[in-house]
Order: C-alpha cells, then sequence, then structure tokens
C-alpha cells in the first residue's frame, strides 16, 4: 500500500532510499524513470553553474565600488 503524502515526507532522505531500494527490486520502470534522472542531474549542474556565476559577479561588483572609490579619491 503507499504511503501517504504526511507520511512520505516524514520520512529522511536515508530512510526515503531504503524503501525505494526495497521496491525497486520488483519494479519495472519504463524510459521516463532514466530521463527522469537524467533532468535532475541538469537541473543540479546547472544550481552549481548558477551559483559559480553569482560569486564572479559579485566580485565584479566589488572590484567595480573598489574601482570608483579609487576614482572619487
Amino acid at each position: 500500500m503507499a504511503k501517504t503524502i504526511a507520511e512520505l515526507r516524514s520520512l529522511s532522505d536515508d530512510e526515503l532510499i531504503e524503501q525505494h531500494d526495497k521496491l525497486a527490486a520488483n519494479t519495472r520502470v519504463g524510459t521516463g524513470y532514466y530521463l527522469a534522472e537524467l533532468e535532475r542531474r541538469q537541473i543540479e549542474r546547472q544550481g552549481r553553474q548558477m551559483l559559480r556565476l553569482t560569486w564572479v559577479v559579485t566580485g565584479l561588483t566589488v572590484v567595480n565600488v573598489v574601482a570608483v572609490i579609487a576614482s572619487l579619491g
């Protein structure tokens, strides 16, 4: 029997993985299962790239502020 939303949300990541792995041994999946994992990985990579870009923009902003202050002095 399926768990309720509240029951699923109350599980830790490790508990959720354990329950998934138990059921996976007796479950057949289609190609969407693999496509969803590829999409999740792509989103994770994009998140890391966005974080790096944010740090670059922050650094350039600091350099710009310093340059403006130096030119005023």
